[in-house]
């Protein structure tokens, strides 16, 4: 079994505009850095993946890093490669705010041939991650989204080539939301790994029908994230080398070359019955819909429709 911290390490040939969804499973993985934390990564010029890597021995660079994900690893290992040590990281952001109750993190990677990939992390370690994790499903769109599409729409107006969107998780479901919202004329895919899901509502208004042939989501057999609400495209189903709800760990996943292993496995019963128990909460408390506004290239927003 091939692990992402083993892609990262041992692929040879830079990147340049040809991801494959091992590098985006990487990449994702990193956005857990806390690349804020340097005054390189979170400045408009940036800095190089490499460059960052001889910093790894700073701690607060994984001060919200989940003591299941080997982030400092995985950042050295890039940082050493071929394929990562040369692109650029820019426009970090890590942002916890208790009101409203969000906790967002972003930061965007170039490559040599000017590719833009721009990804949103997931809930981390800190109280405020999980707090917000408690209120998805009861609001939409969250604080976190909107978050999100505005930084899409900056990263976006800032590239010069194809611009991928990445994250995992809850930066899964920002990253979904942010390019149906912006919808860049330079997007090329959105990477989905396992995301928290969105009101039926909006899948069905077709809020991301403009973004309907670049979606790729992946979920694993195991996980309690994916089933909970409605994905608005169908998925791919891969491997992990850990159990049940643990295979949502992203450093878990099997990879096989540079693409993903594949599970022939249906989701688990586990997943189906825990989002009946929260179909039948939703219908004791709908999830508050508000006004959904899709954000141009100036960050402009554009109301298009409100509930």
């Amino acid at each position: 079994m091939t692990t992402v911290i083993k892609h990262a390490r041992d692929a040879r040939t830079p990147l340049r505009a040809d991801l494959s969804p091992a590098d985006a499973l990487a990449l994702t993985c990193l956005v857990y850095v806390d690349f804020h934390a340097l005054p390189g990564p979170r400045s408009p010029r940036g800095c190089l993946l490499r460059e960052v890597a001889q910093a790894s021995s700073i701690p607060s660079l994984y001060r919200y890093s989940s003591p299941t994900h080997m982030d400092r690893p995985l950042l050295e290992s890039a940082g050493a490669s071929a394929r990562f040590g040369g692109l650029r990281v820019r426009d970090a952001v890590t942002r916890l705010t208790s009101r409203p109750l969000a906790q967002f993190g972003a930061v965007t990677f170039i490559d040599e041939s000017e590719a833009t990939y721009v990804v949103f992390r997931g809930t981390d370690a800190s109280a405020v991650g999980w707090a917000e994790d408690a209120r998805f499903g009861l609001d939409y769109p969250t604080d976190s989204q909107q978050w999100a599409a505005n930084y899409l729409a900056y990263a976006a107006s800032r590239a010069t080539g194809p611009v991928v969107v990445l994250g995992h998780s809850k930066g899964a479901n920002c990253a979904l939301y942010a390019a149906a919202a912006t919808t860049p004329p330079a997007l090329s895919l959105v990477h989905a790994f396992d995301p928290v899901g969105f009101p039926a509502a909006a899948i069905d208004d077709g809020f991301f029908d403009g973004i309907n042939e670049r979606m790729r989501i992946y979920v694993t057999a195991g996980s309690w994230v994916s089933p909970l609400l409605p994905l608005p495209a169908p998925t791919t189903v891969v491997a992990s080398g850990w159990p049940g709800p643990l295979s949502h760990n992203p450093y878990a996943w099997c990879l096989e070359g540079a693409s993903l292993e594949l599970d022939g496995r249906k989701p688990s019963r586990s997943g189906r019955v825990l989002r009946s128990v929260l179909r039948a909460f939703l219908r004791t408390r709908p999830t508050r819909i508000g006004a959904i506004e899709r954000t141009d290239l100036t960050g402009r927003r554009i109301r298009c429709c409100a509930r």
